[in-house]
C-alpha cells in the first residue's frame, strides 16, 4: 500500500469512528430524553413499579416496548447482557423458547414452541444474528434479528439499550416486534378467538362496567405479554448474578415465574410445570446433533 492510499484508508477508519460515536451519543441522547419525558408514567401507572409499556399495530407488522427503572448498577448491566450466550440464558426462560446456544460468526440459534412440553423436532428452529454491541461509559445496545420464524412469520427483531441512572439505578428499553403475512394473521387471529380468547395485555385502553380497567387484547395484547416476558427474563438474569455460578440458573428460574405471577395476563402454567419443563429443557441437545 502506498502513501497516498495509506492515508485515505485511516481517513476512512477515523470518519468511520466519528461517525460511529455520533450515533452512539445521538442514541444515548434520545434515551435521556425518553426517560425524562417518562418520568410520571414510571411512577404512576398499573405496576405498581417504575415500568411503562408500549405496543403498536401496523397493517403486516407489530412491536412492543418495555421501558424501566432497574436496580442493578449500569457496570453490571453492560458487562452481564453482551455476549449471545448470556442471551441464550435470557431467552430461555421464556415459555416459549425450548432451546438455545450461541453459534460461530456472532448467531444464536433458537428453537421456538408452545408455552408446554414440546419436542425439539416439533419445535421451529430460528437463526438470530447477534449484531455488533454498542458498550460504553455512557450507553450500550445490543440488537438481535431473524430473517423467519414459524407459521410465515419474518423479521424478527430485539433490542435492548441501557443508560446509567444515579444511585447505582439502570434505564433499560427492550423492543420485541415481527412481521406477519396473510397465513401467520389467520393463525393468530384463530388462536385469539380460541385458545387465546379474553387474553390481555397491559396497556389500558379504557373501563369495563364494573369500573376495573379494561386492557388491549388481539395482537397488541399478544405482543405485550411476550415483550413483557423478555423484559422479566433481563431482570431475573440481572438478578441471579449475585448467586454463585453453580445456582444462578435456578435461582432465576424461579425469580422469573415468581415476576410473572404478578400479572393474571401472563399465566399459563404453574411453577411446578414450569420449573419441570425448563430443567428438562437445558437437558435437551438439538436434533442434528
Amino acid at each position: 500500500m502506498n502513501r497516498q492510499s495509506l492515508i485515505k484508508t485511516l481517513l476512512a477508519f477515523a470518519a468511520f469512528f466519528i461517525f460511529l460515536g455520533n450515533v452512539q451519543a445521538q442514541n444515548a441522547g434520545a434515551l435521556e430524553a425518553k426517560y425524562q419525558q417518562l418520568q410520571n408514567k414510571l411512577a404512576n401507572n398499573q405496576f405498581n413499579q417504575p415500568i411503562y409499556m408500549d405496543s403498536n399495530e401496523q397493517s403486516n407488522k407489530i412491536s412492543g416496548d418495555v421501558y424501566s427503572v432497574v436496580n442493578y448498577p449500569y457496570s453490571t448491566v453492560r458487562t452481564a447482557l453482551d455476549t449471545p450466550s448470556e442471551w441464550c440464558e435470557v431467552l430461555m426462560l421464556h415459555l416459549n423458547v425450548k432451546y438455545c446456544r450461541a453459534l460461530s460468526g456472532n448467531r444464536i440459534e433458537v428453537y421456538a414452541g408452545t408455552k408446554k412440553p414440546q419436542p425439539l423436532k416439533n419445535a421451529y428452529k430460528m437463526t438470530y444474528n447477534f449484531k455488533p454491541v454498542i458498550n460504553n461509559d455512557n450507553y450500550m445496545q445490543i440488537i438481535m434479528d431473524a430473517k423467519s420464524g414459524p407459521v410465515g412469520t419474518s423479521d424478527y427483531y430485539m433490542m435492548m439499550e441501557a443508560i446509567p441512572l444515579p444511585n447505582n439505578r439502570t434505564f433499560i428499553h427492550i423492543t420485541y416486534s415481527y412481521r406477519f403475512g396473510t397465513m401467520a394473521k389467520i393463525a393468530t387471529n384463530l388462536y385469539l378467538d380460541t385458545a387465546g380468547s379474553g387474553k390481555e395485555g397491559f396497556t389500558i385502553v379504557g373501563k369495563k362496567a364494573n369500573g376495573a380497567p379494561e386492557y388491549v387484547t388481539g395482537l397488541r395484547g399478544a405482543i405485550e405479554r411476550n415483550t413483557m416476558r423478555y423484559y422479566l427474563a433481563v431482570e431475573a438474569y440481572l438478578g441471579s448474578l449475585s448467586a454463585p455460578p453453580a445456582q444462578q440458573r435456578e435461582k432465576r428460574l424461579k425469580a422469573w415465574f415468581t415476576a410473572t405471577e404478578r400479572y393474571p395476563q401472563l399465566y399459563e402454567i404453574t411453577e411446578k410445570q414450569y420449573l419441570s419443563m425448563k430443567r428438562e429443557e437445558f437437558r435437551q441437545t438439538p436434533p442434528n446433533n
